[in-house]
């Protein structure tokens, strides 16, 4: 079978030594860029549709960017859910330290010529309440676990997971139960919103954090809620209509410009995942299949 490797997105880059790799691991010839006689799509950004293709594999997560309209039926399409999560567990800390360890006010002070020193906290002992139990959720699980904190998990499936103390199907015991609630939702038509303003008010905690997208969040509710509340904190890595943020950035937000899952000695992981999904598509047993009634 032949591939078309479309990779739409400028921070990745696949040198010739990978896709010979890469041809190994699927036993496919691979063509970069669009080839209308491919049987296969791998993808990056946004992808097109050959005449041949029976298999799409995403490169990234999620696929909420993806106009399935223009898919036909019979193509399968699978996500690459999971293949990110460690870069972005890691970010999700980042930004939790940050704020915690007074990171970035210390670093503004000092530059502008104020030594100042503030007591900082300790994540130690705090409830990590995780919106939406998947990939990300599980690793920031295992992290959190290093930092002895206790670990509460929403979603719609209850996992095999030693590192949460506790599961949860009741998307209120989260907001009501946790110091820290953590976004780590794909965006699809369920979760588009999901996170409202009455959701919000039922939050115990001081400090919200999303690292999955921002339309998960209803934007003018957090703007509000964070305009009402200034002792409460939104720690985020994606912005509603990113890049153009026509916004003024509350003074209670650490923000940060999508970039959670780009670690530049990473970025070939994704990719070896995927290549593992078309082989294992190739045996008749793909993983992540999508359905396409969460899209469209």
């Amino acid at each position: 079978m032949k591939i078309s490797l479309q990779i739409n997105f400028s921070a990745m880059s696949v040198p010739d030594s990978l896709i010979k790799e890469l041809e190994k691991e699927a036993g496919c010839e691979i063509t970069k860029g669009f080839s209308d006689d491919a049987e296969i799509v791998v993808f990056a950004g946004k992808p097109e549709v050959g005449r041949n293709t029976i298999f799409m594999q995403s490169v990234s997560a999620g696929v909420n960017h993806v106009n399935f309209k223009d898919i036909p039926e019979n193509v399968t399409v699978c996500s690459n859910a999971d293949a990110w999560s460690i870069p972005v567990a890691e970010h999700a800390f980042a930004l939790l330290l940050s704020k915690y360890k007074n990171i970035c006010k210390s670093n503004s002070l000092i530059r502008n010529g104020q030594y100042e020193r503030e007591l900082s906290e300790s994540l130690y002992g705090r409830t990590l309440g995780i919106m939406g139990y998947g990939g990300i959720g599980r690793e920031m699980a295992r992290i959190a676990r290093v930092f002895r904190m206790k670990t509460l998990g929403f979603g719609r499936t209850e996992p095999k997971d030693n590192n949460l103390d506790l599961f949860t199907t009741d998307k209120l015991y989260i907001p009501e139960n946790s110091d820290i609630m953590a976004i780590t939702f794909p965006l699809n038509r369920y979760t588009n919103g999901f996170i409202n303003y009455e959701l919000l008010t039922k939050f115990r905690g001081n400090v919200i954090l999303n690292v999955g997208r921002a339309e998960v969040v209803k934007k003018e509710d957090m703007l509000n809620y964070l305009s009402e509340n200034p002792e409460k904190w939104f720690l985020t890595d994606v912005w509603w209509g990113e890049p153009k943020i026509r916004e003024k950035i509350p003074d209670n937000v650490i923000v940060t410009p999508h970039v959670a899952g780009l670690a530049k000695d990473y970025m070939t992981v994704p990719l070896k995942k995927a290549f593992q999904n078309v082989s294992a598509y190739l045996k008749g047993t793909p993983k992540n299949v999508v359905n396409r009634k969460d899209y469209i």
